[in-house]
């Protein structure tokens, strides 16, 4: 072939590759939030949501519970720990501890049992059975971990990110005169914003205010539920203005300029580490096409007169 169908060739492969996993890369991933670009559907919530059901509708939910009860720990520590991380995940129901510990006894026993399952499907002996069964019950019994660290993390960045627009909307809403129980009214009852962890966490500190919880434990609980230190901050900071008696939107004013500095902040480092990970593809996919693209007429050129000096047969 052709040196110059050489590199032809070559470049529409690395074009084809390239555009092909630029597209799959903006559905999957896009930068833009498509619920931004919808119309806010209104959603009939009747129901409070510091209340939950006092009874199991789905039958996998009593499944779940009934291996949570029969296999689960029973150590009240652990299982507080357990709903103290459900809680950052955004999972506030009591019950919610015991469906988790059923999810991973129940992953456990289907991932155990998947190596013999599959063995007697194609009725076959495989080798290692106990070992390799060993290992799936282990990641079944680690894997509803797994997805609940990233949960927690996606649900605190996403706290962390609007912290500094809720503190503008606050405090606009103080300094236009309205009391701080009314200004988290105001901001937490939107309907476009119901979808964001933060907005639901000041709606419920909101109605357990309302239900009778002193504020300074609602703001506490608050940041509890959050598992933010930025949230945390913000929340002593509030308790301490009321104690003291200074002005309520001076506070905010600071606080929503501190953190818009630092989600600033977090952007440039996450900017900054673009290039560094931007370097492997690269590295992986481009260079090897520039390198075939460039050497590759030189190499055949050799070849070439190799073969005609009789040094390749």
């Amino acid at each position: 072939m052709d040196p110059l169908t050489y590199a032809v060739f070559s470049f529409i492969l690395v074009a084809g590759v390239t555009y092909v996993g630029g597209v799959l890369l903006f559905r999957w991933w896009s930068p833009v939030q498509r619920e931004r670009l919808q119309q806010p559907q209104p959603k009939d919530e009747a129901s409070s949501i510091v209340r939950w059901e006092d009874r199991t509708k789905a039958g996998w939910q009593r499944t779940l519970e009934r291996l949570a009860r029969a296999l689960g720990p029973r150590d009240s520590a652990r299982l507080s720990r357990a709903r103290q991380r459900l809680v950052w995940a955004g999972y506030h129901d009591p019950r919610a501890a015991r469906f988790f510990i059923g999810a991973k006894v129940g992953c456990a026993i289907v991932f155990g049992y998947a190596y013999t399952l599959y063995g007697i499907a194609i009725q076959q002996a495989l080798p290692h059975v106990l070992p390799v069964s060993f290992i799936l019950t282990v990641l079944g019994f680690l894997l509803p971990n797994f997805w609940l660290y990233n949960r927690t993390r996606a649900r605190q960045r996403d706290v962390v990110n609007a912290l500094p627009d809720v503190l503008d909307l606050l405090m606009v809403c103080v300094e236009a005169g309205m009391g701080f129980n009314a200004a988290v009214a105001r901001v937490a009852e939107q309907p476009q914003m119901r979808q964001s962890p933060l907005h639901q966490e000041l709606l419920r500190m909101h109605q357990e205010v309302r239900a009778g919880r002193p504020r300074p434990e609602a703001l506490r609980a608050l940041g509890e539920r959050t598992g933010v230190r930025e949230m945390k901050t913000v929340v002593g900071a509030f308790i301490q203005t009321e104690q003291l008696g200074t002005s309520l939107g001076k506070t905010l004013r600071i606080h929503a300029d501190f953190a818009r500095v630092q989600r600033r902040f977090r952007a440039e480092e996450r900017a900054h580490v673009v290039p560094v990970l931007m370097l492997f593809p690269t590295v992986l996919f481009l260079l090897p096409a520039f390198v075939l693209v460039i050497m590759a007429p030189a190499l055949l050129k050799l070849v070439k007169v190799l073969q005609a000096m009789g040094g390749i047969r």
